[in-house]
């Protein structure tokens, strides 16, 4: 199962709606994290706070994002339909914002706690993989209660050892090549020392780890008989 989840993973590419979510994901992102590195630089005065800020915003605007592209893409990334459901996240936020909220709150919290454990905390896209897939694990509840019956069975949420291992490895290729592809933009931009520069590595390193996401989003549906 795990190279049928890899190959499934890697078709999620081939799919033109995720790139339109991708940039959805860098604006809601980036734009308010550039907005605060201008701060930043023009007012000398005022660094300490802006950077304190900026380090309260950074784990909410990740998990916003987060929230956003993984509901976006859910129907995709099961494997259910070949279309993005644009407007899923704001239904969920309007019929039932209690949970919405409650999903935001523990992944902020765990991609606060991440942040600090060593290792991992380095490696950005498997902080992606982890927050992403709670992410994808509420999206199945939210469809068993809205229509009970699609989640037919058990389903097994933490894969097996090596099918850990290898999303584990892949997680850890791709931080690296998303580090090196963010430092080249950096330095193409001649921004690698720049505040705004910084900011933008960040979720150019985020956005590979949506690869390993997909093969554990695709494990997930391969264990769900229904759809959306």
């Amino acid at each position: 199962m795990f190279w049928d989840s890899v190959l499934a993973g890697f078709k999620v590419l081939t799919y033109w709606e995720t790139y339109v979510a991708g940039l959805e994901y860098l604006a809601i992102f980036f734009i308010p994290m550039a907005i605060v590195g201008m701060i930043m630089e023009r007012s000398e005065g005022r660094r300490a706070s802006a950077g304190c800020l900026s380090m309260l915003l950074l784990p909410v605007l990740q998990v916003a994002a987060m929230v956003v592209f993984v509901l976006t893409l859910a129907p995709i990334i099961f494997g259910f339909a070949e279309d993005a459901a644009w407007s899923f996240p704001w239904k969920i936020l309007a019929m039932a914002p209690g949970a919405f909220f409650k999903l935001v709150g523990v992944l902020v919290v765990a991609a606060i706690l991440l942040a600090f454990i060593p290792i991992l905390g380095e490696l950005h896209s498997l902080q992606t993989l982890v927050l992403g897939g709670i992410a994808l694990m509420f999206v199945l509840g939210i469809l068993d209660s809205v229509n009970p019956g699609i989640v037919k069975g058990r389903v097994d949420f933490i894969p097996g050892f090596w099918f850990t291992v290898g999303l584990l490895v892949i997680g850890g290729v791709m931080s690296w090549v998303g580090m090196m592809v963010a430092a080249l933009i950096a330095t193409v931009l001649e921004m690698a020392e720049e505040g705004i520069g910084q900011l933008l590595m960040f979720p150019i390193i985020a956005i590979f780890g949506f690869i390993p996401l997909f093969m554990y989003g695709a494990w997930l549906g391969a264990q769900v008989k229904g759809g959306f």
